[in-house]
């Protein structure tokens, strides 16, 4: 029911009506979760938060671990939060970036029987001398062994491919808007794996009417 409600955009009124609707034709419809709300807390052991990050307006740092605590930018001077217009509301910041944690997907790939397998790949498939089949086969990927040796000799330590682009989300560019979107690709897996979308991780979602530019490198 969350990936029918994400794939269409099915608002949260939707998504109550369809749940009261299955229980009360279901055999077993009691066993559903009542509304959307109910349903959310059930899915939150499973890993799937996101934890909000305020950032500096013009990207110079994020109010993150020992900066947590500051209401200015501790290299331009800009205030983080918005000017209250109104005592009784609440601090709103200039900007924030949503990260998703990595580990508990990870965590996932070694619980699987179905992936867990493939996780050393990399280092046990067939190679062919000339051919290259996957990274693990190329010069960068041997390089890179060779430099950091201690890394290398766990095969199941991760190797991640890092993308970002930009784009509107609200489809219309007469809105100025921009959101980065950065995901990982997780390279331990064969080729016909690592290259679908069940494999590639949401970590970072950079939202705001400009451009960070050269400095997404802070956000990241």
């Amino acid at each position: 029911m969350f990936t029918i409600k994400s794939d269409y955009r099915l608002s949260e009124v939707s998504y109550d009506r369809i749940i009261k609707w299955a229980r009360n034709i279901l055999f077993e419809g009691r066993r559903l979760k009542e509304n959307f709300y109910a349903a959310r807390s059930m899915m939150k052991p499973l890993g799937l938060e996101y934890h909000k990050i305020n950032t500096c307006l013009n990207f110079c740092m994020l109010y993150y671990l020992e900066n947590a605590e500051l209401t200015k930018c501790r290299i331009c001077g800009h205030s983080r939060y918005k000017p209250r217009t109104d005592r009784g509301k609440t601090l709103v910041t200039h900007k924030k970036l949503r990260y998703f944690p990595n580990t508990p997907k990870l965590q996932r790939l070694f619980m699987s029987l179905k992936t867990a397998e493939h996780m050393t790949w990399h280092q046990s498939h067939d190679v062919v001398d000339g051919v290259m089949v996957h990274l693990s086969d190329g010069e960068a990927w041997k390089h890179f062994n060779n430099v950091y040796p201690h890394f290398s000799a766990e095969l199941r330590n991760m190797r991640f491919r890092l993308c970002t682009n930009k784009f509107n989300p609200f489809r219309s560019f007469a809105v100025p808007y921009s959101c980065y979107p950065v995901i990982l690709t997780a390279y331990n897996l064969p080729p016909g794996m690592c290259m679908m979308s069940e494999f590639m991780f949401l970590s970072t979602v950079i939202p705001h009417p400009n451009s960070p530019g050269w400095n997404i490198d802070v956000c990241l």
